[in-house]
């Protein structure tokens, strides 16, 4: 036991804690968040019934009324909480969960209106009257009190107000039911949907269906037994050879299939049931329930009943079964007599044919049922007799004593099966292989799970909700445990799906925890991952036990684990996310307290420290959400908030989420300019400056000394990054290496790998374009990797890239796809926008290089493509550039002049190193149209005097063959077999064999 003053552990249940003194209660079950099932049931009319009856005799029909009313309710598992003037509420999962609360609760209401005829009947003889009542039925989530107040329930949630609203809705002799209980019953249930009611008293309307009667109990009613059936070839196999054998052996066995609720026993039961018929073989089947009318025989009953229709048992023991088990499902005259009988019965058809007696859901057989199967076994000879009972693994917790003959265990289906049963279910959606996988995934393996996931989403459920007969199936199991063993469960769920056992005993109180786990254990609930970590067996599981807890109870859960965490060096996110949670349920039960405001404050520095050492570390997605999640904790008058959520959109904005992070940005520089926030609002212009490339290079001069008066590294790397990339637009790749390296000390004192990566990748751009000769370009680009390329794939990314293309220049084309398909899977695990777009620029002036210009092209297209949807200027024209020479290659010469000019028309978003290539397009064009030679030569010439104002030799060279292209296009050899000379040597002094090549090709044409 806890104290609540000293928070002190001590062992067993004293009254005084023996460390501080404090009186410690008694125990008290807590409260719990439970799923559950509520009646309201009033008299109609009544007022005119009180003026006509006496008060005495209303009196007497009220109370015969009530009576019978409660009597309805206790036989189908109801508990009656409130007596109303002459109505009733009762619920139905309060003490105690069942996993079919919602479909007693609808079986109930029908079976109040029906009774209320025997008692009009008599009403009616008596006094002239005959009473008439609404009933509203609705399912939902309620908080119960560990408190007993009587025998009424105490519940309160919404869940009864709109039961009761129903109620007043509906007409004399009506019963209504809310959306969640149609979900739960509808298969059962026969009715028709009333439409949208405007409920007095709630804002949105409410959804209702008016039940008309109740189906059969059949499970294949209520399930999808429709669909193929997946993957049990090998529990059949196992059923033939069983039943083989004791047909062979001519002897009686009991064979057990168990398994978890949902995972397909019945369904296989049956199919199973009918090959065995199909075979010859003498079959009955009958099913265990768990309640109502009848003996505790009644499922054996239902069997033989079956049994005896079709086969000619002896007489004398059909005479006996007759005047009890086959009559109401009780061992009249007595079980010893009973259990003759039968052994009788089943010896005589057994004799003659195989018998098969096929018992589901055993797991709510009485002992008589076991006892009587015990008979059987031990005294049934020369008849070949099969018992398979179909259970859950309950059973052998209920009754670790009986043993079967053999037991065979059905399994989760594996991955591939589970989706090929999601594909069967979802029908029309086959193609959508990310919602079959979610799905799958999220099911583990159980095909009812599976197919109630695909039941809700179709009907237009959340994707991370849970669906009612999945939450009240597992709900059940785990109101079922202790309460010792259910708050070890509790705290488990807290701390998440793996836990430790040294976890559990920081938040845990029990002495016995050890044999608590190996209880839930061996009832399913965890498993052993290793020696000292336990995992929960479901994620499901974890998720209705965490969601039963009341939030009070969660939130001191988190804070106490949150705290442990701290101690034990368990991180930033771990902590803050706990405190988080904390924070949020308090918060959630009323207007936060001074210790619930320190909790917020908590978890938001912890989370933000996460979001940002995420986002230095380039972790992309993990920084958005962490960093999303602390600004949101500080909320706008917080002083920090400007700060954090900047980087969140800078964030946004490098996910792709170009939109969201520019209108953050914009909101950030509104708010923090004007000298509110100068360090916050320079890096908001910086970030923002990279979508008007024309105000960069003045945006990042002039906040270098804000940067430096503040000593934030940080922002001078980023500032310094923006001067050198303005140098790289004009085509001065030397001139770069200085601002970059220099961007990258700041960046490397500011543990910034984001950072790092881009100064690194620009270094290497600059290596690949400028006039550093390809073998010694490639050297560094290699020594740049392996100084700060090891365990970081950002790094080895980006300067894999241009390595890539240095790598094609020389003819390694193997080595370059080989570099560049690296660096894909490192952009795809980042989620990194903008390498959607860079990437297949690469990508192309490898294969280009290489002659597969189909290949350049497609790759080129989805470039732009992205680059577009991205909004960035300087990448629609590089890959607009790259993509008019690929189409000028195959003489697209339209395709390539409309890309040129369209390019060239945002001139100002365009470096100038592209336009002179964009020239160079344009004036190809003009001379394969065979323009005028003066006009095309003017255009070469501008093209040719923008690629000399660089130090790139690629640029010039590629500028200079394409003239030599065109002069030979226009008849001009000689200077056209000239300007191929040039190009050739530009290309020689860079290294870049393979445009050596093309160019001394071009210069040899006669």
């Amino acid at each position: 036991m806890r104290c609540p003053s000293c928070l002190a552990v001590s062992p067993g249940r004293p009254r005084f804690c023996p460390s501080c003194g404090t009186r410690l209660a008694a125990a008290t079950p807590p409260e719990a968040r439970k799923i559950v099932t509520v009646v309201f049931c009033d008299l109609a009319e009544s007022t005119a019934l009180s003026e006509r009856l006496d008060p005495e005799s209303l009196r007497a029909v009220l109370i015969r009324y009530f009576a019978l009313m409660r009597d309805q309710l206790a036989w189908h598992g109801g508990t009656v909480e409130k007596f109303i003037g002459d109505a009733v509420m009762a619920v139905f999962g309060v003490p105690e969960l069942h996993e079919d609360d919602a479909l007693r609760a609808a079986r109930a209401a029908v079976d109040m209106r029906e009774a209320l005829d025997g008692l009009n009947d008599d009403l009616e003889r008596a006094l002239g009257i005959r009473l008439k009542v609404r009933i509203g039925v609705n399912t939902g989530e309620v908080v119960a009190s560990g408190h007993a107040y009587g025998e009424q329930a105490l519940v309160a949630g919404e869940v009864v107000n709109t039961a009761a609203r129903l109620q007043q809705f509906a007409g004399p002799g009506e019963i209504l039911l809310g959306q969640e209980t149609w979900r739960l019953v509808g298969p059962s249930a026969v009715g028709t949907q009333v439409g949208q009611l405007e409920l007095r008293g709630k804002r949105r309307t409410t959804t209702a269906w008016r039940l008309v009667s109740m189906r059969s109990d059949d499970p294949a009613v209520a399930r999808r037994f429709d669909v193929p059936f997946v993957d049990r070839r090998e529990p059949l196999r196992e059923l033939d050879l069983a039943l083989e054998e004791v047909i062979r052996r001519r002897e009686c066995r009991i064979v057990t299939l168990h398994g978890e609720a949902g995972i397909g026993k019945t369904r296989l039961a049956r199919l199973w049931l009918a090959r065995a018929g199909e075979r010859g073989v003498l079959v009955g089947s009958g099913r265990c329930r768990p309640y109502g009318a009848g003996g505790t025989l009644l499922g054996v009953a239902d069997a033989v009943r079956e049994l005896v229709t079709v086969g000619a048992p002896d007489p004398e023991a059909l005479a006996v079964l007759r005047a009890g088990l086959l009559r109401d499902g009780t061992p009249n005259p007595s079980h010893q007599e009973t259990s003759r009988a039968l052994r009788g019965l089943l010896q005589d058809l057994g004799r003659s044919a195989g018998v098969l007696i096929v018992l589901d859901d055993v797991h709510w057989a009485a002992r008589s049922v076991f006892d009587l199967l015990g008979d059987l076994a031990e005294e049934l000879r020369d008849a070949a007799v099969m018992v398979l009972c179909v259970t859950r693994p309950d059973l052998f917790e209920r009754l670790p004593d009986w043993q079967p003959g053999s037991r065979l265990a059905l399994p989760r289906l594996g991955p591939e099966d589970s989706r090929l049963l999601v594909s069967e279910l979802v029908e029309v959606m086959p193609h959508d292989s990310a919602l079959v996988d979610r799905i799958a995934d999220r099911a583990e393996g159980n095909p009812l799970y599976l197919e109630q996931l695909v039941a809700m989403l179709r009907d237009g459920g959340e994707p991370h909700s849970l669906p009612p007969t999945v939450h009240s199936l597992i709900a059940a199991r785990v109101d079922g445990l202790g309460q010792a063993a259910r708050s070890v469960l509790e705290c488990a769920a807290v701390i998440g799906r793996e836990f430790t056992v040294e976890q559990l005993r920081s938040i845990c109180e029990p002495d016995d925890l050890g044999a608590l786990l190996e209880l839930l254990e061996r009832k399913c609930f965890v498993e052993h991952r290793t020696e000292v970590t336990f995992r929960f067996s479901g994620a499901l599981i974890q998720e209705v036990v965490y969601g039963g807890m009341a939030k009070r109870r969660r939130a001191e859960l988190h804070e106490r684990f949150a705290g442990w965490l701290a101690v034990a060096s368990g991180g930033d996110e771990a902590v803050g996310t706990h405190l988080e949670q904390a924070y949020r349920h308090r918060a959630d039960l009323g207007p936060p307290d001074e210790h619930t405001l320190r909790l917020r404050g908590g978890a938001a520095a912890r989370i933000v420290g996460a979001g940002t050492v995420a986002l230095r570390r380039s972790d992309l997605s993990r920084a958005e959400n962490l960093l999303s999640r602390g600004a949101d904790l500080l909320g706008p008058d917080d002083p920090g908030w400007l700060g954090v959520s900047g980087r969140v959109a800078e964030a946004q904005i490098t996910l792709g989420e170009i939109e969201r992070g520019r209108r953050l940005l914009s909101e950030v520089l509104e708010q923090a300019g004007g000298g509110a926030d100068p360090l916050v609002a320079a890096h908001a212009s910086l970030y923002l400056a990279h979508f008007d490339p024309s105000r960069a290079f003045e945006v990042a001069r002039r906040a270098v000394p804000v940067f430096e008066e503040a000593g934030d590294d940080l922002g001078l790397a980023r500032a310094w990054t923006m001067v050198a990339q303005e140098a790289q637009g004009r085509g001065r790749f030397a001139d770069t290496g200085t601002m970059l390296r220099r961007a990258l000390g700041y960046a490397l004192r500011s543990d910034a790998e984001l950072e790092r990566a881009t100064i690194l990748g620009n270094l290497a751009v600059s290596l690949w374009l400028g006039p550093e000769p390809a073998p010694l370009a490639i050297s560094e680009c290699r020594a740049l990797m392996a100084a700060h390329g090891r365990d970081r794939g950002t790094v080895r990314a980006v300067v894999g890239c241009p390595l890539a293309v240095l790598l094609a220049t020389r003819g390694k084309f193997d080595e370059a796809r080989a570099t560049l398909e690296a660096a894909e899977h490192v952009f795809a695990d980042l989620r990194h926008a903008y390498a959607g777009a860079f990437t297949p620029i690469f990508s192309a002036s490898v294969e280009s290089l290489a002659g597969r210009w189909d290949l350049a092209e497609e790759l080129l297209h989805r470039a732009r493509a992205r680059a577009e949807e991205l909004g960035d200027g300087q990448l629609v024209a590089t890959a607009s550039r790259d993509l008019a020479w690929a189409l000028l290659h195959r003489r697209d010469v339209a395709g390539a002049e409309r890309l040129a000019r369209t390019a060239l028309e945002g001139s100002e978003e365009v470096a100038p190193v592209n336009t002179a290539e964009l020239r160079a397009v344009q004036a190809r064009v003009l001379a394969l149209r065979g323009a005028d030679e003066d006009v095309c030569e003017e255009l070469m010439e501008r093209a040719l005097r923008e690629a000399g104002e660089t130090d790139s030799p690629v640029c010039r060279a590629t500028v200079l063959l394409s003239n030599a292209r065109g002069l030979l296009s226009l008849g001009a050899r000689d200077r056209g077999r000239s300007a191929a000379r040039a190009a050739a040597a530009e290309f020689a002094a860079k290294g870049h064999l393979v445009g050596r090549a093309l160019a001394l090709a071009a210069a040899g044409r006669r």
